[in-house]
């Protein structure tokens, strides 16, 4: 499990329509995954393992999280 994770925490993928790269866990935009820079929303988001088209096919975005998000940050 540990080789899997380092491996895809330094992988880059092209997202194209969206369909094989995690929104949460891979690199796709930015240096590192969504789940490294933002770490308090991905505690609590319902769907670690959604795919970027998943979340991106819909405004607002298609994320749900375990509870109501509160507050300006």
């Amino acid at each position: 499990m540990r080789v899997k994770s380092s491996f895809f925490h330094r992988a880059k993928f092209i997202i194209c329509n969206g369909t094989s790269a995690r929104f949460w866990e891979d690199t796709w935009l930015g240096e590192t995954p969504l789940a490294i820079q933002y770490p308090s929303l991905y505690n609590i988001v319902q769907h670690r393992d959604a795919y970027v088209a998943t979340v991106l096919q819909s405004t607002p975005l298609n994320i749900q999280f375990m509870r109501t998000l509160a507050g300006n940050r």
